[in-house]
């Protein structure tokens, strides 16, 4: 990957074109699909095609729970991937090896529906962290080049300006999240961490970014924990009884 694509950028206005997932599709020119909530994983889905070009070969079926514990509600992710793009940016294999010759989709007419759709082979994708998939696919494969998509949401910006300082990032962190911020941080950064140990993308300097984030979010609540601690009464009263013994 050219490194100029992640240099650090504090231009963090998103909209919702900007959602990792539906960026994966457009880049694969096929629409967004859902399973019913708490409905069994099929062997193939349809997705409508947008653009004939460059579609997927493949869906996983993303998903970070056991199925066997999935509740009524829940809905794994369904993420667009094409084979040859995934075996040369991963190491780890989850595509099960297709026949040699065997073609790609082809985009065809479904009967009562308007619009072309490729019948995709669905492969359940157990991962340690499904919502952070998204966004490993789309930078891990070079598929997108604005790297504000991938600072913005590891990161405030005002962190991202100490770039690349753990130290000074982990105090900006600390010192502008509340702990609802903070927590969110830390659950998506360890989640995309866990998702790069499990998958092993190639890329250095995407892991690099995250590997940087991740650390910097880790210091970051070290140093919450410390002063939470410090203003606790129980660390008062630790702090007062040597004083009184020696009055």
């Amino acid at each position: 990957m050219n490194s100029s694509r992640l240099l650090p950028t504090t231009h963090c206005i998103l909209d919702e074109n900007d959602d990792p997932l539906d960026l994966l599709c457009r880049k694969f020119n096929v629409a967004r699909v859902t399973l019913p909530p708490g409905a069994a994983i099929p062997p193939t889905i349809d997705m409508r095609v947008l653009k004939d070009a460059h579609t997927p070969s493949h869906v996983l079926a993303v998903f970070d729970i056991q199925e066997g514990d999935w509740g009524p509600s829940y809905q794994p992710i369904m993420v667009p991937i094409r084979v040859d793009l995934y075996t040369r940016d991963f190491r780890t294999n989850i595509i099960p090896q297709s026949p040699p010759g065997t073609p790609y989709p082809i985009p065809h007419p479904i009967t009562h529906r308007s619009g072309q759709y490729v019948s995709l082979p669905i492969i359940p994708t157990l991962v340690p962290h499904a919502a952070s998939i998204p966004l490993l696919f789309l930078f891990a494969q070079g598929l997108e080049s604005r790297s504000q998509l991938l600072y913005c949401r590891l990161l405030p910006s005002e962190v991202i300006e100490e770039f690349p300082a753990p130290p000074t990032m982990a105090q900006s962190l600390a010192r502008i999240c509340s702990d609802d911020q903070l927590a969110g941080y830390a659950r998506f950064n360890q989640g995309l961490w866990k998702n790069i140990l499990s998958l092993g993308p190639r890329d250095a300097e995407f892991i690099k970014v995250v590997q940087t984030a991740w650390n910097a979010t880790v210091e970051a609540r070290r140093i919450r924990q410390h002063i939470a601690a410090a203003r606790s009464p129980n660390s008062e009263r630790t702090l007062l009884v040597p004083s009184q013994a020696t009055s």
